[in-house]
């Protein structure tokens, strides 16, 4: 028997885009989002990186839009073919909403 799942709330997979920003707000690195919930995420990168302890990060979720968070690194693995990394949000905020950008051509 496994043991109980200890996470605050429900983690929903995905496979999207996580840019990470350092603390000036310049572009640092990016990974492959692996699963969301409204606490925190994980995801991984082809090589590790060294992450600041807290650092800003936006996430491009499909049918949610573009969220920009405030997280700090709570748990690093080296897997097969990546470094997987859990983070914990300590703020969220949704920059563009889903459909928010439709038709901004015109």
């Amino acid at each position: 028997m496994e043991g109980k799942d200890k996470r605050q709330a429900r983690r929903d997979k995905h496979d999207s885009v996580i840019e990470i920003f350092d603390a000036g707000g310049k572009f640092f690195a990016s990974g492959r989002l692996g699963d969301l919930s409204s606490t925190g995420a994980s995801f991984c990168t082809a090589a590790g990186i060294k992450l600041p302890e807290k650092f800003r990060a936006r996430l491009r979720v499909l049918g949610k839009g573009v969220m920009e968070v405030e997280a700090a690194v709570v748990r690093v693995s080296r897997e097969k073919n990546c470094v997987s990394y859990g983070i914990k949000f300590s703020g969220m905020k949704t920059v563009h909403p889903t459909g928010e950008l439709k038709n901004s051509w015109q």
